[in-house]
């Protein structure tokens, strides 16, 4: 009786460990290594950031092991392939980020002001904070888009994928400065389009790529606050909301405003339905749960 209790709650019929009890061991495994790592690293985000980095990485390079899957089905693989993805995502992340800021100043929500600084100096900047916002990018992609998000998609489909861990995303935002209503409602579209990126490519390089780039061309390029944070100041200039929260975002900076809201939901569909992302030799080759879910969905 015991060993039939235990297959019938923790097991399918065929052995694995069921959808629930995985994802639990992987934030379990992952929140042990992340606490451990965080003892050892300096206090700080980066500090922390690279801790939760390394244990969403080792959580689900476990996880996928039990399924005899490599550590390159995560998504972080390391090949010729790596340094193109990110760089594509990257400048995806920007274009977008700045779709939204451009139509924000043309309806009057964002100003911007002189303040001193130097060409070289900008530069040298823009290229620190890239580097800054990396590590806090990769470990919420690994956390949320990487063992979670291939698990749901696997076993649930890419849509109940998308929506739960969207919406984590968002949650993990509440307790930012100056959140609303409204960022929040944003943020979880960001983990939407986020998402969209990793089941298009099966590439955790191009989401990062994404993220980075956001958050890069909001914080540093246009020196707006990001996500009610303001860890980037460009030179020459400063920006600032101005008129209505819904349409400046207020003190939580573009994600706050509507205008994101549209923009974001337009450029997910638009890579959903679009022909731009696809999987590459080197995501296809190494077998992630996602796009077994896929498989089967087809059959």
């Amino acid at each position: 009786m015991p060993a039939e209790l235990t297959e019938t709650l923790f097991t399918q019929a065929e052995g694995r460990i069921r959808l629930f009890w995985r994802i639990l061991l992987f934030l379990i495994v992952g929140g042990f290594v992340a606490g451990m790592a965080g003892i050892l690293l300096p206090y700080g985000v980066q500090g922390g950031s690279f801790a939760l980095l390394l244990g969403g990485l080792v959580g689900g390079w476990i996880m996928l092991a039990l399924d005899g899957r490599s550590p390159d089905a995560l998504g972080f693989y390391v090949t010729a392939a790596t340094g193109r993805e990110a760089i594509l995502g990257l400048g995806l992340g920007v274009v977008i980020a700045l779709s939204v800021v451009l139509v924000m100043a043309v309806l009057g929500g964002l100003s911007w002001s002189s303040e001193a600084g130097t060409l070289g100096g900008w530069v040298m900047g823009g290229a620190s904070a890239a580097l800054f916002l990396t590590i806090p990018a990769a470990a919420e992609e690994v956390l949320l888009r990487g063992y979670p998000l291939q698990a749901l998609a696997e076993s649930m489909g890419d849509s109940v994928a998308l929506v739960v861990t969207a919406v984590a995303f968002g949650a993990l935002h509440l307790g930012n400065p100056e959140v609303s209503w409204l960022g929040v409602v944003n943020v979880t579209a960001a983990g939407l389009l986020l998402g969209t990126v990793y089941l298009k490519t099966g590439s955790l390089w191009w989401a990062t790529g994404v993220h980075v780039g956001w958050n890069w061309a909001h914080g540093y390029v246009a020196d707006l606050p990001v996500s009610g944070m303001e860890l980037l100041d460009a030179p020459f200039y400063t920006g600032a909301s101005v008129g209505p929260i819904w349409l400046g975002g207020g003190g939580f900076g573009p994600e706050g405003s509507a205008v994101a809201t549209v923009v974001v939901l337009a450029s997910t569909a638009a890579l959903w339905w679009g022909p731009w992302l696809r999987y590459s030799e080197t995501a296809s080759r190494s077998r992630p749960l996602a796009l077994a879910g896929r498989v089967q969905a087809h059959e």
